[in-house]
């Protein structure tokens, strides 16, 4: 049996392209296939899953001496336990190739998309399997999800167009779906501090020292302004527990762009343009990948 995971701390596109690679597996390839998962599902994947009719995928535990096939990273640190002896057999991802290692050879599909589930949607075109409605859904609200209904930097046409083929295929209304999912998306209601830190928190090594780096995005700054104190203190709080050289979470207002950096730890000051500053203002930002974490790195490394 071959195990598909995605990243730690799993967003809709981990979930999603989860489930969707280990049914594209099955059809293609004919090969037993099941999606794990490294975490709880968050109440937009829930929603995206609830329309799908899809369950949730089970827990992960270690995979040393397992089958697994990756989706949506590449870096170790974000991996389960136990993967740096696990079997990788393949890889589809959509962000820069990682710190990932593996003693045979595999299958890997790595393109500049702004959703995995974009790859796949072009895999099962490129090999004429049929795409369910349920998987439909998955990948479409993959993909919204992902290119914050196509807001994003990272987004091209191939996301677009895969969006609009699939929204065909499960017969929905594209921006009728994405306005739904996105007020899922953006709703904090009943989510604890340690939970808004973890909710897309993602390592990465650099200087021979590792650091997170999550997101939470938000229809207002009003959503947040209460809890600026209490994000701060469980930021210094995981640098603290993990070790880390910084902690920071990016609070991004998807309806004008804006993310305010909450950063903590040693090299938190790198990023402050003043000590006094308590948050970095990074207008026209809504992408981790492309924009912020690229910043946070040249900065570092500086």
């Amino acid at each position: 049996m071959i195990q598909v995971v995605g990243h730690s701390n799993p967003d809709s596109d981990s979930i999603c392209s989860s489930l969707v690679a280990a049914e594209w597996l099955k059809m293609s390839r004919g090969l037993e296939a099941v999606a794990v998962a490294q975490g709880e599902i968050t109440g937009e994947t829930a929603f995206i899953l609830n329309e799908a009719g899809v369950t949730a995928p089970a827990l992960c535990g270690s995979v040393e001496g397992e089958k697994v096939w990756l989706v949506d990273f590449t870096d170790l640190g974000q991996g389960p336990e136990g993967l740096d002896k696990a079997d990788i057999m393949g890889v589809i991802d959509h962000h820069r190739l990682g710190d990932l290692t593996t003693v045979n050879p595999l299958e890997m599909w790595i393109w500049p998309v702004g959703c995995s589930s974009t790859i796949l949607f072009n895999l099962f075109r490129m090999e004429n399997v049929k795409i369910e409605r349920s998987v439909a859904i998955l990948m479409l609200g993959a993909i919204i999800s992902d290119t914050v209904a196509f807001r994003s930097p990272t987004c091209i046409d191939k996301d677009r167009e895969a969006a609009r083929q699939l929204a065909e295929e499960a017969g929905v209304s594209l921006y009728d779906f994405a306005d739904r999912l996105l007020r899922a998306k953006t709703n904090l209601d009943g989510l604890t501090i340690d939970s808004l830190v973890d909710r897309d928190l993602k390592q990465y090594a650099i200087n021979g020292a590792n650091v997170v780096v999550g997101q939470v995005e938000i229809a207002s700054f009003e959503q947040v302004e209460d809890k600026m104190e209490a994000l701060d203190a469980e930021l210094q709080a995981r640098c603290v527990q993990g070790g880390f050289k910084l902690a920071a979470l990016m609070l991004t207002d998807i309806t004008s762009s804006t993310t305010r950096l909450l950063a903590q730890g040693e090299w938190a000051k790198k990023l402050k343009s003043d000590s006094a500053d308590r948050w970095v203002q990074m207008e026209d930002t809504l992408s981790r990948k492309k924009q912020a974490w690229p910043w946070i790195q040249k900065t570092l490394a500086a």
